[in-house]
């Protein structure tokens, strides 16, 4: 189920706290997809991205013993791209944020956030395939200044191709109710992951919303 949303302006890696172990690392420069290749052998890190991103990308030269978080910035620089950890052991690459801020959100921000996560989920867990609570996977997506989603981009997979294209041709049908606020940082990303403890209502809410929705008509 849906567990987290924020903007991509976020910061891309984590600081490391001192405790990571040191792994000995020996990728010189070498395309990107099979750099990340070799840095997950070494780390066990699973990197999630869109096919054809790493294209006619060139890896940075990291050598040496290294924790994972500073192998992985070394490995991406100058690629043009970040990295962003959703959960342990597993990140999305996607383009750089043209700026970084480490602020919380403004209070209108949050509330249209609260609002992107109701209708998304409002959304999907109508679909019978592809009701989350039972997959992860990543979508990140941009919305117009009329509310209405205008692309969307998953990274992942539910392992069937028409429940993955039943999830995108819904997802690319919203509109939201309101347009989103002056300055609001796009794209959006939305994480997708298995029920189990430590996990959100999710669908639940969803399926409550809806009953109270059918009862008052």
């Amino acid at each position: 189920m849906l567990v987290g949303l924020m903007p991509l302006a976020n910061p891309a890696l984590a600081q490391s706290d001192g405790r990571e172990a040191l792994i000995h690392f020996s990728v010189p420069p070498q395309p990107l997809a099979s750099a990340l290749s070799r840095y997950g052998d070494a780390t066990g890190n699973e990197a999630l991205y869109e096919g054809g991103l790493t294209d006619g990308r060139i890896s940075g030269d990291v050598q040496g013993r290294l924790t994972s978080t500073e192998a992985l910035r070394r490995l991406l620089g100058g690629t043009g791209l970040s990295a962003r950890f959703i959960a342990d052991g597993i990140f999305i690459l996607l383009p750089a944020p043209q700026r970084q801020s480490t602020q919380a959100p403004p209070p209108a921000h949050r509330r249209y956030y609260a609002l992107i996560q109701e209708g998304v989920l409002d959304a999907l867990c109508r679909l019978r395939e592809a009701r989350p609570g039972h997959y992860r996977l990543v979508t990140v997506f941009w919305i117009a200044q009329d509310g209405a989603v205008e692309d969307v981009l998953r990274i992942g997979t539910l392992g069937r191709a028409s429940a993955d294209q039943l999830i995108d041709r819904t997802l690319r049908g919203l509109k939201f109710s309101e347009p989103p606020p002056a300055d609001f940082v796009q794209p959006v990303r939305l994480l997708f992951v298995p029920d189990g403890p430590g996990v959100g209502p999710g669908c639940a809410v969803a399926d409550a919303r809806l009953r109270r929705l059918v009862g008052a008509q």
